[in-house]
């Protein structure tokens, strides 16, 4: 459940220009704030999405505004809230990666999914590789203005989001499925366990009855 509502939360970022970044920071925050059940890295991933928050709505208002007839461009009159905003998204965005991915490490530990683990490490590696290079032609954006600097960091956004969206789709079906057995197989163990004690309980009592009845016949 709660995989599925970030997964929505990221697949709501590919329209982030258009405004609907303020829609799927929200549901990234409460997607994982819902697997934090599983492990509570999870929560520190559903509190650094709130931080991508602040883009989000600067970047509808940006959008609205304009719309609504209000002649003010933000992004032009405010350039310094424009850039404080996007590089709080993106190092939001990093320890977002960053919980996420110790979660889902933890969990394949304990589950025993090797492959999962590995895929978790190299998410984590390539996200953080990207996020920084992202940052960097924010700056470099700032102080350059050059228009290919602006395409670059626009592929490097949707690269970012493509690999998260994957890697939560991946972490929706594995890991909510996994859990889920594991829970079914720990409870079935558990019933076993209690069956056999009963089981070895009842064995108990009816030899110590046949013993006793035995030694009455002796009298």
């Amino acid at each position: 459940m709660g995989f599925g509502i970030a997964f929505l939360g990221y697949c709501f970022l590919f329209l982030h220009e258009a405004g609907l970044g303020a829609v799927g920071a929200p549901m990234l925050a409460y997607g994982f704030f819902l697997a934090s059940r599983l492990d509570p890295y999870f929560l520190g991933a559903s509190i650094s999405a709130l931080f991508m928050l602040p883009r989000g709505i600067f970047v509808l208002l940006d959008v609205l505004l304009p719309a609504a007839g209000v002649d003010l461009d933000l992004s032009s009159r405010f350039p310094w809230l424009n850039l404080s905003s996007y590089l709080l998204f993106f190092i939001a965005w990093f320890f977002l990666i960053f919980y996420q991915c110790m979660g889902v490490r933890r969990i394949a530990t304990d589950c025993g999914h090797e492959k999962l683990q590995r895929t978790a490490s190299r998410q984590m590696y390539l996200s953080a590789v990207f996020i920084l290079f992202a940052i960097s032609l924010v700056v470099g954006q700032s102080i350059l203005d050059d228009s290919r600097i602006v395409l670059i960091g626009y592929i490097a956004f949707y690269v970012i989001l493509l690999f998260n969206l994957f890697f939560t789709h991946t972490c929706q079906v594995m890991i909510t499925s996994e859990g889920q057995f594991e829970k079914d197989k720990q409870y079935v163990a558990e019933q076993n366990r209690l069956a056999a004690k009963k089981r070895q309980s009842d064995m108990e009592k009816e030899q110590e009855y046949r013993e006793r009845k035995q030694r009455r016949k002796r009298k």
